[in-house]
C-alpha cells in the first residue's frame, strides 16, 4: 500500500512540475520582441517604439568602428539567430548583417533601409541617415513590423512611433531655417557623407568628383585639386565640410588652407559619437553649420 502511495505521490509531483513549467513558458504575446541592428543609431527608433515590449541590440556601438570593415563575431551570430527583426542600412554599408541572417535560414525579418524602405538606386549615396526623410520612414516601417508580431500592442507601438516622429521633425525644421540663408551657396566637401543635408538646403557642391574619389580610395585629379585650392584662396565657397574620421595629408592641407583664408570648416562624422543620440548628433551638426555660416545672412 505504501508503495502504491509513493508511486502516486511521485506521479502527482511530476504532474505539478509539468504544469508549472508550462505556465512559466512565456507565450508569444508575453515575449519581448528581439531586435538586432547593425548600427547603433538605427536602434534608437526601435527602442522608442517598443518601450518595455522589446529589447534592441546594436552590433556596432563604437564610433571608431568602420561598418564597411566590421567582422561579426560568433556572439553577433547568436544575437542575430535569437532576433525577431534585423535592421540594416544596406547599399553595401553593412552587408555582413545580411550574410548573418542568411546563414540562419532567414528565421528573422530582415529590414534593409536602402532597398526595402528607400528604394535607393544602384550606386546611390549610402549615408541614408543624413536624409531626414529617411528615419521617419524607418520609424513607420518598424511600427508596422512590430504590430504584426504583437498585434495586441499595436496601439502602443503607434503611439510611441508618433512621439518619436514628432521629435524627428525638429531636424527638418533646422534644415528649413538653414535653407533660407544658404540656398544657392557653394560648398566644398572632402567626402559625400553630408550630401543629403547639403542637397536639402540647396547648397551647390563644387567638387563632387574629387569627393567621390576620396571616398572610393582613388587618387583625385591634380587639376581638380588645383581648382579647389584656388576656390579656397579666393573664398569662393561658403564653407568646407570634412569627415573628421578620415584623415590624410591631402585633407589636412585643405583644412589648413581653408582656415588660412577664413573659410569656415564643418567637421561631421559618419558614425554616432559617444554620449550622443541620433537626434542630438544630427542637431549638433546642423547647429554648428548655422553658427559658422551666420555671417552669410548679414551680407
Amino acid at each position: 500500500m505504501k508503495k502504491k502511495l509513493s508511486y502516486l505521490l511521485i506521479l502527482i509531483v511530476g504532474i505539478v512540475i509539468l504544469v508549472a513549467c508550462q505556465q512559466q513558458t512565456p507565450t508569444k504575446s508575453a515575449t519581448k520582441i528581439q531586435v538586432v541592428t547593425s548600427l547603433d543609431f538605427y536602434g534608437e527608433p526601435a527602442r522608442a517604439i517598443l518601450g518595455r515590449h522589446g529589447q534592441v541590440t546594436s552590433l556596432i556601438n563604437s564610433p571608431s568602428v568602420d561598418p564597411h570593415d566590421y567582422t561579426p563575431t560568433t556572439n553577433d551570430a547568436k544575437k542575430v539567430a535569437q532576433a525577431d527583426v534585423a535592421l540594416m542600412n544596406g547599399a553595401g554599408y553593412d552587408a555582413w548583417l545580411q550574410k548573418l541572417v542568411k546563414a540562419d535560414d532567414n528565421q528573422q525579418k530582415l529590414l534593409n533601409v536602402a532597398s526595402d524602405i528607400v528604394k535607393l538606386p544602384e550606386g546611390g549615396n549610402e549615408h541614408l541617415w543624413y536624409d531626414f526623410k529617411v528615419m521617419p520612414k524607418v520609424t513607420r516601417q518598424l511600427v508596422t513590423t512590430f504590430s504584426k508580431i504583437q498585434p495586441e500592442n499595436k496601439a502602443i507601438f503607434e503611439k510611441n512611433g508618433q512621439r518619436y516622429l514628432k521629435q524627428l521633425l525638429t531636424l527638418q525644421h533646422q534644415e528649413a531655417e538653414l535653407k533660407q540663408r544658404l540656398q544657392g551657396k557653394k560648398v566644398m566637401i572632402t567626402e559625400p557623407v553630408f550630401n543629403y543635408v547639403l542637397a536639402s538646403i540647396g547648397m551647390k557642391v563644387v567638387n563632387s568628383e574629387f569627393a567621390q574619389n576620396i571616398e572610393d580610395g582613388a587618387d583625385p585629379k591634380p587639376a581638380d585639386l588645383q581648382k579647389m585650392q584656388q576656390q579656397l584662396d579666393q573664398q569662393q565657397v561658403a564653407c568646407l565640410v570634412v569627415n573628421k574620421q578620415v584623415s590624410s595629408a591631402l585633407v589636412t592641407d585643405l583644412v589648413t588652407r581653408a582656415q588660412k583664408n577664413d573659410v569656415p570648416v564643418l567637421q561631421v562624422t559618419e558614425t554616432l559619437p559617444k554620449h550622443k543620440t541620433y537626434l542630438t548628433w544630427m542637431a549638433s551638426e546642423l547647429t554648428e553649420l548655422q553658427r559658422i555660416t551666420a555671417h552669410l545672412g548679414q551680407e
